[in-house]
């Protein structure tokens, strides 16, 4: 292949390369519009290219009318600089707007090139015609480098501000633009009557593919696993074409030089002997490109291995995440955060966000400024964590319902032996109270007290363990609460207030809530009658839920200690009481679909509030 031959190869690669760029641009440009002027400066240049092959093609009217249209490729770059770096510049809309007056501006340097003839088609070395500069198409040149020098000039304000992957992208953008500038000096040889093959031109095909990479390789990150799988072929190409060199060179001497008059079955070894050469260049090449295009970003089997190990041992949330950080600061160098299910609070910088939808999923966010071998690696470790995430649930849903089925089980069996203890305990309290018929009246009052008491320690005991089954009514509860209170009001001597309406209806058990209103306001009398001037108020209100019954008092708050297990059973402070109370209430409201709690955000030292929804299925609880 002679030198012509070399450089229109070179143009119509370019020409594809280039062309293939902006198309794939212009594709993404919603996703960075700016995206849309660099397509247009690939094009231009495609374009120009083109206008060479037409000169070898001796097309050289229309050729040389196109090579002087050059001023658009800087034109459209300073357009994209504008574009991609106007907020960091923090440049004006007006100016950002004027980038119609600059395309304006080159088409009408290129009209006066064509009409002054800024260039000519001459022989020189070995073409027959070659695209030389005349003394406008040297204007045409300067304006064409004033330009360039303009884009660059903004990306140099724009690295001295800027910082992180931009930084890096701006840099990038000046090593091609200086290799850019190597290649293209070499087209004006001829109109310097330099007699030096260009043979910089032969790497052209290069520029459009770099000036591209360059910008895009810290912004859309999936260009990089292209790249990626751009090198390893490559490297495999390389390789490949090396071994068959080799093979035809030890051939030749057997009379198999001309591989085009070799046998099918000769052809076949030469491919199979090829393709073995290929596969065991593969893994070293894909470990170039890695560590080429990912430096840093290589994670080896081992270390894959320990991080699954361990990600899959942890038996908790706050244990995955710092296991997770631990590992990939440890691996990366660079701190990361993660954030599971929102469980977290996670500090400005990246972060694995760990979500779970149908299924276990993570995404990365705040990586912008990130190194792309970085944001390589820990799309590894997001791959590995939905699985650690969905791990850990299973582990923690088996532990939750042993833990369930184990308490459930003791509850039953103490449940049945308290049942059988309270029963037998009558017994004995009968004996006793007959016995004490013939003793000292004094004597005789204090047992009759102790064993009702007792009774009622067996009642209560008798509620808690056993089953509670409702006979679900129509009840009006405020019929229902204000009997309660006066029959509490009456029996403890106490000021008890009725806020309520009318009428507030209602399916329940009217005996078993009644049971909950008494253990509630027999509880609350009891404390305020130790309180000067004691007071309960019972409120009674109905929204679109259900009801809402509180239970105010005056007396002792509750301490702060005894908070979390007041609805428990055995958690009393009040004197002589057995404990059961509150816990049999919560039982009770717990089988109407309701709840009960206490709360401090009333205004009173003591307020427990009970709601009850309009529809529950009926149920029973043991």
């Amino acid at each position: 292949m002679n030198t012509i031959q070399l450089f229109s190869v070179s143009m119509w690669t370019t020409v594809l390369s280039a062309g293939g760029v902006s198309l794939w641009l212009w594709s993404r440009r919603r996703q960075e519009p700016a995206l849309k002027a660099l397509s247009g400066f690939c094009l231009s240049m495609a374009i120009w290219c083109f206008g060479h092959i037409l000169v070898l093609e001796d097309h050289q009217a229309i050729g040389t009318l196109i090579l002087l249209g050059n001023p658009l490729m800087p034109t459209a770059f300073l357009h994209f600089v504008l574009l991609w770096l106007g907020e960091p510049l923090e440049l004006p809309q007006q100016l950002r707007r004027l980038a119609p007056l600059f395309y304006f501006t080159a088409v009408a340097v290129v009209l006066a090139s064509w009409m002054t003839g800024g260039g000519y088609i001459s022989p020189w070395m070995q073409f027959d015609g070659f695209f030389h500069l005349a003394f406008t198409g040297w204007l045409n040149l300067a304006y064409t480098v004033a330009i360039g020098v303009v884009g660059h000039l903004l990306l140099l304000m724009a690295f001295q501000r800027s910082k992180g992957n931009l930084r890096r992208s701006i840099t990038a953008m000046f090593i091609t633009g200086g290799w850019g500038f190597a290649l293209s000096t070499s087209f004006i040889f001829p109109s310097l009557d330099i007699n030096l093959f260009p043979y910089a031109m032969l790497a052209l095909p290069s520029y459009a593919v770099l000036v591209v990479y360059s910008v895009v390789r810290y912004r859309l990150v999936e260009v990089n696993r292209w790249v990626n799988q751009a090198v390893i072929w490559l490297a495999l190409l390389a390789t490949s074409m090396l071994a068959m060199s080799l093979i035809l060179a030890l051939l030749a001497p057997l009379g198999l030089a001309e591989l085009a008059q070799a046998p099918l079955s000769q052809l076949v070894v030469y491919s199979g002997i090829l393709l073995v050469f290929a596969w065991l260049a593969y893994g070293p090449a894909k470990e170039f490109a890695d560590r080429l295009v990912y430096p840093g970003a290589v994670l080896d089997k081992s270390t894959l291995d320990q991080w699954v190990t361990r990600l899959n041992a942890v038996r908790g949330w706050g244990e995955l995440r710092q296991t997770a950080e631990q590992l990939w600061l440890k691996k990366s160098g660079v701190s990361a955060s993660v954030n599971i299910d929102g469980r977290f609070d996670c500090p400005p910088g990246p972060v694995f966000v760990c979500e779970k939808h149908e299924q276990w999923d993570c995404r990365l966010q705040g990586w912008e400024d990130i190194a792309p071998s970085h944001q390589r690696l820990a799309e590894f470790m997001a791959k590995l964590l939905p699985s650690a995430c969905a791990t850990l649930e299973r582990s923690l849903l088996l532990a939750e319902a042993e833990r369930k089925r184990l308490e459930q089980q003791h509850l039953v069996e103490l449940g049945g032996l308290t049942a059988a203890i309270a029963h037998e305990l009558r017994n004995p309290l009968n004996i006793i109270t007959m016995a004490a018929a013939q003793t000292d009246p004094r004597i005789r009052e204090h047992i009759s007290k102790q064993v009702e008491r007792a009774e009622l320690l067996i009642k209560d005991v008798l509620t808690y363990a056993g089953q509670i089954r409702l006979d679900l009514k129509p009840t009006n509860l405020c019929a229902l609460t204000a009997a309660t209170v006066a029959q509490i009001r009456q029996l403890h001597e106490v000021e008890i207030e009725l806020e309520a309406p009318d009428e507030v209806w209602l399916s329940v058990d009217p005996q078993r809530l009644q049971q909950v209103l008494i253990n509630l306001l027999d509880n609350a009398a009891a404390f305020v009658r130790q309180t000067p001037q004691g007071k309960i108020l019972v409120a009674l209100a109905q929204d679109e839920r259900g009801a809402l019954i509180a239970i105010h008092n005056n007396g002792p708050a509750v301490p702060d200690a005894m908070k979390p297990r007041l609805f428990q059973a055995f958690v009393s402070k009040r004197a002589g009481g057995s404990g059961l109370g509150l816990a049999i209430v919560r039982r009770i409201v717990d089988a109407h679909g309701g709840d009960v709690w206490h709360s401090d955000e009333e205004g009173w030292p003591v307020s427990f509030m009970i709601h009850l929804p309009l529809e529950h299925d009926e149920k029973e609880t043991t």
